[in-house]
């Protein structure tokens, strides 16, 4: 049975994804799902080396952590926010890379910004598409007495070191770009590290899959990503139960008077 419900768009939910391969009921790949249509270039970033890579992700993000600083003081100009419109995305790629709630007086908005990494993309896929089924032919791994299979040495020979090389280089990626942003002010402000990791803590509580390479299996608290938070006061005029707060403030204040 699937044990995951929320889509896998950072590094953090990846590792999750990994550590319970065996539990996983077939997933889908968020990275094929966003790849349906081409991204606007503001978000693009360029594949290659992992310096270019990194050099180039650090760029767009900058980005888009100063489209959700500015959002601070858009936000109340609509009258339904249009997160398509403002952040220039197809509704596809919008519900993907975007997460915006609004609680009683604050709007929390998450941008998963892994996502925009080309590393990012190629290593989920290949874990969805190539690693998963070929995990589940090689299962189990558990009890020293199976016998020996074509699809678990393919699995150890083959499809492990593939998706290994794939991940070793996604940390690279994202460990050199936030080298990169550390003395950027907008990333700092709007770095959501510790909020996504939290999102995904309880995978951590469970047993992981047999088999792995322990390189699949870090301490969640050492795992980096670029997803963005931003938290700001919702505008008053769209705060639930408002004027029921404002009548009552009314009432004490005439009640005082008499």
């Amino acid at each position: 049975m699937n044990t995951l419900a929320a889509p896998i768009r950072s590094l953090p939910g990846l590792a999750a994804g990994i550590r319970q391969t065996d539990r996983f009921a077939l997933p889908v790949s968020v990275a094929a799902l966003f790849e349906q249509r081409p991204i606007v270039p503001v978000y693009h970033v360029t594949d290659g080396a992992v310096e270019r890579e990194a050099h180039a992700a650090a760029e767009t993000i900058a980005v888009v952590a100063d489209k959700l600083r500015r959002l601070i003081g858009a936000y109340g100009e609509w009258r339904a926010f249009d997160a398509c419109a403002y952040f220039d995305l197809y509704p596809e790629q919008t519900a993907l890379l975007v997460h915006i709630s609004e609680r009683v007086s604050t709007v929390h908005v998450t941008f998963y910004a892994d996502l925009l990494l080309p590393t990012f993309r190629r290593t989920e896929r290949v874990w969805v598409e190539e690693f998963f089924p070929a995990y589940q032919a090689a299962h189990p791994f558990a009890r020293p007495q199976d016998r020996p299979s074509v699809y678990r040495e393919h699995f150890v020979a083959m499809d492990q070191p593939k998706l290994l090389a794939y991940w070793e280089r996604l940390w690279a990626v994202i460990g050199a770009a936030r080298r990169i942003l550390r003395h950027d002010i907008g990333f700092l402000a709007s770095s959501g590290g510790e909020d996504e990791r939290n999102r995904w803590r309880s995978s951590w509580d469970r047993r992981p899959a047999a088999g792995l390479d322990a390189r699949f299996l870090p301490a969640l608290e050492t795992i980096p990503t670029v997803t963005l938070t931003m938290i700001f006061p919702l505008p008053v005029h769209r705060q639930s139960g408002r004027l029921r707060r404002l009548r009552r403030m009314w009432k004490r204040r005439q009640a005082r008077k008499r």
